[in-house]
């Protein structure tokens, strides 16, 4: 079976990418840069040239391919240019799954996000509620109007199968999101912690879902995953134990934060610096919504990695990698 992985040197797409190889399948990986994704993806897997925001590059990609994961797309909450989410995360998604159905692909595991989901600050996600109203930041819209469109696709014929993880961290190519919160912390650059939590998912656990969405998902069904909930002053606990690193910061006061993302992101957009909270971020963290992932237990098998097993996991990784100093 011809499997077609985007976003193969990222988070989720790279560690679908390197599963599928252990399973046996005959994977291809649409990347804009052929040198850096021969050094991130294991030598069987065939690299084809190209970009979700240029169609034109999309048909030899999927020809005679079976299966899709569509995993590529902008995960920050903050990007100098906004527009850049729009085109990766809507019209990137439009392009992939339009030449998706054109080529009669049997099935796409989208990869989406909690983010589309409806909840009170504190509340609970379930597929069942899904936001009809724009959220907060450009990065969710973005992500609510790619479901939209992934949506109308499917409607006309495609087999599509929605993954809604919550915030993934875990071994990696690239560090972003969470993954970029592990370095910062151990690193000694977040003076303060940011006030709220986030739910989160390990990696290898929402891989394992992606799989099982590919293999026994319902079309047109949503399967939102995640480990747990976790404050970001216990999640900051748990990674300094896991690498011995003593204690961590404080909570920094709402206050101070938001001012702070406030001053910080329209400055960023023009000196070369990243906030160290964009607003975006701070939103989401203090949102603190609770994820609920019975439906991807029940229908695919998801067992949730524990907190301490998958941080320590991600400490040794990041570790090895020279990311974070040694113990």
């Amino acid at each position: 079976m011809n499997v077609l992985v985007t976003g193969a040197t990222g988070l989720i797409g790279n560690a679908i990418a390197q599963r599928l190889v252990k399973q046996g399948a005959s994977v291809r990986a649409l990347v804009r840069d052929l040198a850096r994704a021969s050094k991130l993806l294991p030598p069987s897997v065939r690299l084809i040239q190209g970009d979700v925001t240029s169609p034109g590059t999309l048909p030899a990609a999927l020809h005679d391919v079976e299966l899709v994961f569509h995993a590529a797309g902008m995960p920050e909450q903050w990007h100098r240019d906004d527009s850049i989410f729009d085109r990766v995360n809507r019209q990137g998604s439009v392009n992939v799954l339009s030449a998706a159905h054109a080529a009669k692909v049997r099935r796409v595991v989208y990869t989406s996000t909690m983010d589309v989901f409806a909840a009170p600050r504190g509340g609970e996600l379930t597929e069942a509620n899904i936001d009809p109203h724009p959220k907060p930041t450009v990065y969710e819209r973005s992500k609510q109007e790619a479901e939209r469109a992934v949506e109308a696709i499917r409607q006309q014929g495609l087999d599509v199968v929605f993954v809604n993880p919550a915030a993934v961290y875990g071994p990696s190519p690239v560090h972003v999101g969470l993954n970029s919160f592990f370095i910062q912390l151990l690193n000694k650059k977040a003076p303060l912690l940011p006030p709220g939590g986030m739910s989160v998912v390990h990696v290898d656990g929402c891989t394992d879902v992606h799989l099982a969405a590919a293999e026994r998902g319902v079309n047109g069904e949503r399967y939102l995953v995640s480990d747990q909930y976790v404050s970001t002053a216990d999640l900051a606990l748990a990674i300094h134990q896991a690498a011995g690193a003593g204690k961590p910061p404080a909570v920094a006061p709402v206050f101070l934060m938001e001012a702070l993302a406030r001053v910080s992101a329209p400055l960023a957009r023009v000196f070369p610096f990243t906030p160290l909270v964009a607003p975006g971020q701070l939103s989401f963290m203090r949102w603190e919504a609770r994820v609920n992932a019975a439906k991807a237990q029940r229908e695919l098998a998801f067992r949730p990695t524990p907190l301490a097993d998958g941080v320590a996991h991600t400490v040794a990784f990041l570790r090895e990698q020279g990311h974070i100093p040694r113990a």
